[in-house]
C-alpha cells in the first residue's frame, strides 16, 4: 500500500470525527452489517455513518501485520492477505463480521486454540471517543483503553482503525475428522492439543449424545496426486461432511469459510438446506450476508407470521465460554435443560487475563460452545436464555453479549468489571452519548 491510502484513511476518519464533534445528544453508528441477535429500541439518536470505513489500509508482510478500517470485512480482508500466503491468526467464521466488531465484540474461530479470541490478536487500535477525538491505544499506550475495548460494543467509542496479528498459511488445509462417544475423552483430546498443538486449526460439533466430532486442519502445500479439494459453497454441506468423512481436503480460502455457506447449519431455519432451494439461491446467496438480511427483515413483518406458524418458541442464539475441565458436565447440563443441537465446540487459550470486560482465566483452556435456534416452551419468555446464563454461572464461565441477555444490573457487573467500565466511560464518553454497556446488552438500547 502507498502512503495515498493512509491519507484518504485520515480523511474519512477526519470527516467522521467532525461529524460527532459536531453534533449534539445521544449518538448510535449507522452501519451497512450487524452480527448483534438482540432487540434494539429506536431511541432518538444522532446517527454517524460509519460505512465508508470499510478498507484495508495496508498489509504488513515483513511485520505479519494488517492495518484496516474498522468496518472491513474479514472477507475483503482475507482476500487482501492470502495473496501474500498470509491471513489473520483468528478468523471469525462468517464473512459479513467485521474487523471492529470482532474487536469490540467477542471474536473466535478455530486457531483460538492456538492464540486466543481476537482481541488477543490486536497489536494496536484508534477509537473514536465521544466527542471527536480519536485515541490510539495498545498494550503500552492508554491500556486501560486497549484492555478495556473489547466486549464494550460501541458503549465507549469506535475502532476507526486496527493493527492485528497475521500468520503464514499454505494453499490447502488436510481436515481430520474424528468421531468420540465419551465427551471426557473428546475434552482430553482438546486438551492435549492445546497443551501441545499438532494442527493448524481445531474445532468440533455435538451432534447428539454419546456423537461428537473433532476436526483437526493441517496446512499442506499442494493436493496428493489425483485429489481434489471438496467444494461446500453451494450443493454440498459442509456440516454434513462430518459425519460421512474421516478426512477431507479444501482450500485455505474454502476452509476459513467453511461455515459462511450454512451459517454453520442455520440454513435448514429457512429452507436453504434443501437442494431444490440451493439449486434457486445460487452459489452467491448461499451465504451470512443474505441470511443476515433474512434476519433483519424478519424482524418487521414477517414476525407476527412465523411466530404464529410456530408458536410458543424463544430464540436461544448463545455462545459461551466454559473452563475445560467443566465442559462435559456443562454440555450435559445443557443438554438436559435446553436440548439444542448440534451444538459447535471451538477450544481457545487465554494468553493474558487483563482485559476488564471480558476477564478470563490464564491457567486453563476455555471451550466455546455455540448454539443458535428456537426452542419450544411453555414459560414465559426469556426462561431458556436466563437458564443458559444460569448454567454458565454454575460452570464457572463467561457469555458473549452479542445476543440476548436477561441479567438484572446486580448480576450483570458482576460478571463484567463496572470499576474499569465507569471509569472508560468517564474518560470516553462522560456525557453519555454512547448507550452504556449494560442499557446495550440488556436493555435494547
Amino acid at each position: 500500500m502507498t502512503g495515498a491510502a493512509w491519507n484518504t484513511h485520515h480523511a474519512r476518519v477526519e470527516t467522521m470525527a467532525a461529524a460527532l464533534a459536531g453534533s449534539n445528544g445521544p449518538v448510535r453508528l449507522r452501519k451497512p452489517t450487524s452480527n448483534l441477535f438482540r432487540p434494539r429500541e429506536d431511541a432518538l439518536r444522532t446517527e454517524i455513518d460509519v460505512a465508508s470505513l470499510n478498507h484495508v489500509i495496508e498489509i504488513d508482510v515483513e511485520a505479519g501485520a494488517a492495518e484496516v478500517e474498522g468496518m472491513t470485512t474479514y472477507a475483503d480482508l482475507v482476500d487482501a492477505t492470502l495473496p501474500h500466503g498470509l491471513a489473520p491468526a483468528i478468523v471469525p467464521e462468517l464473512k459479513s463480521i467485521t474487523v471492529g466488531g470482532a474487536t469490540t465484540g467477542i471474536g473466535i474461530e478455530s486457531g483460538a486454540f492456538r492464540y486466543g479470541l481476537v482481541h488477543d490478536t490486536v497489536q494496536e487500535l484508534d477509537v473514536l471517543v465521544a466527542d471527536g477525538r480519536v485515541l490510539t491505544c495498545s498494550r503500552e499506550r492508554r491500556p486501560e483503553l486497549f484492555y478495556g475495548f473489547p466486549n464494550s460494543y460501541g458503549s465507549v467509542g469506535y475502532a476507526t482503525r486496527v493493527r492485528l496479528g497475521l500468520i503464514p498459511v499454505q494453499p490447502y488445509v488436510r481436515l481430520q475428522h474424528t468421531s468420540f462417544r465419551d465427551p471426557e475423552k473428546l475434552f482430553a483430546a482438546i486438551g492435549e492439543e492445546c497443551a501441545q498443538p499438532t494442527c493448524a486449526y481445531l474445532d468440533g460439533v455435538y451432534f447428539a449424545p454419546g456423537e461428537f466430532v473433532l476436526t483437526r486442519a493441517h496446512f499442506v502445500e499442494s493436493l496428493p496426486p489425483g485429489t481434489e479439494a471438496s467444494d461446500y459453497t453451494w450443493m454440498r454441506q459442509y456440516w454434513q461432511s462430518l459425519r460421512e468423512r474421516r478426512e477431507d481436503y479444501l482450500t485455505i480460502h474454502d476452509y476459513l469459510w467453511r461455515w459462511d455457506t450454512d451459517w454453520f447449519w442455520c440454513s435448514r431455519n429457512v429452507g436453504a438446506h434443501l437442494k431444490p432451494v440451493r439449486l434457486l439461491l445460487g452459489r452467491k446467496r448461499l451465504s451470512s450476508v443474505t441470511y443476515q438480511k433474512i434476519m433483519r427483515s424478519s424482524r418487521r413483518w414477517p414476525l407476527n407470521l412465523l411466530q404464529s406458524i410456530r408458536p410458543r418458541t424463544e430464540s436461544v442464539i448463545q455462545d459461551v465460554d466454559i473452563p475445560i475441565a467443566n465442559a462435559a458436565a456443562f454440555l450435559e447440563d445443557f443438554e438436559a435443560e435446553i436440548g439444542i443441537r448440534p451444538v459447535w465446540i471451538c477450544p481457545f487459550v487465554v494468553p493474558e487475563g487483563r482485559f476488564s470486560l471480558f476477564q478470563l482465566r490464564t491457567d486453563t483452556p476455555y471451550i466455546n460452545f455455540g448454539f443458535w435456534d428456537l426452542v419450544r416452551s411453555s414459560e414465559p419468555d426469556g426462561h431458556y436464555n436466563a437458564r443458559v446464563e444460569d448454567l454458565v454461572a454454575k460452570h464457572g464461565g463467561k457469555k458473549s453479549l452479542y445476543s440476548r441477555s436477561t441479567y438484572d444490573e446486580t448480576t450483570f457487573w458482576q460478571h463484567y468489571d463496572r470499576q474499569a467500565y465507569e471509569a472508560l466511560k468517564r474518560e470516553c464518553d462522560p456525557e453519555g452519548r454512547f448507550p452504556g454497556l449494560y442499557e446495550k446488552a440488556v436493555r435494547r438500547g
